[in-house]
């Protein structure tokens, strides 16, 4: 199983780190792509990280499995880093591939409204985001976006799961977000096991 952590310029730190830091602790091969032209991507708040590859290596090289549902998507929400990430056609194209062939896709804070929306990714699915950001579909799911969204149903949750989907509700939430990651990729016993090493909150 690869998982694939999506960074754009002005990426939320704690929402794109917690399930890097969290799915490492669980051994999964966790890898950070930048979506830009270099692999340093600097955050919202200042704090640079080195990403392992870029987006585009990944889908050229053959990196990425033909049918991509052995792969997971994480999609760090924040501003403009979410919007930035939206302008990315590899980035797109990655979660497409992942999303159709049954692989986990997971996002949170703006991401799943600003990036996910306009993709197709919420269509007939539970999700949460940011409060106000499900008032936004329209602003960012283009002129399709009622059909993009045909179905979608915000919950308000602090974490959300529909099927292959994955959605949190912001930097507060990234912790529980990071631990159903866990939960889902490596299992319950594992999600256990980090959640009483890391002093998780009951």
């Amino acid at each position: 199983m690869s998982v694939y952590v999506l960074l754009a310029e002005g990426f939320e730190e704690i929402e794109a780190l917690s399930p890097v830091d969290y799915l490492r602790r669980s051994d999964l091969d966790v890898k950070i792509l930048s979506c830009g032209k270099e692999l340093v991507v600097r955050g919202a708040h200042g704090i640079s990280v080195v990403a392992d590859k870029l987006v585009e290596q990944v889908l050229w090289s053959g990196g990425l499995s033909a049918s991509g549902g052995s792969a997971a998507v994480v999609v760090p929400g924040g501003m403009p880093g979410a919007a930035n990430l939206s302008q990315c056609q590899a980035a797109r194209d990655l979660l497409g591939r992942v999303s159709d062939a049954g692989g986990l896709v997971a996002a949170l804070c703006a991401a799943p409204v600003v990036v996910l929306a306009g993709w197709g990714l919420l269509r007939g699915r539970r999700y949460t985001c940011y409060p106000s950001m499900e008032t936004q579909l329209e602003k960012w799911g283009g002129s399709d976006w009622k059909e993009l969204t045909a179905g979608s149903q915000y919950t308000g949750s602090r974490v959300e799961v529909d099927g292959n989907l994955i959605t949190g509700a912001g930097p507060g939430a990234a912790e529980e977000f990071s631990l159903m990651l866990v939960r889902r990729l490596a299992g319950d016993g594992a999600a256990r096991r980090l959640a009483s090493s890391a002093l998780f909150r009951k």
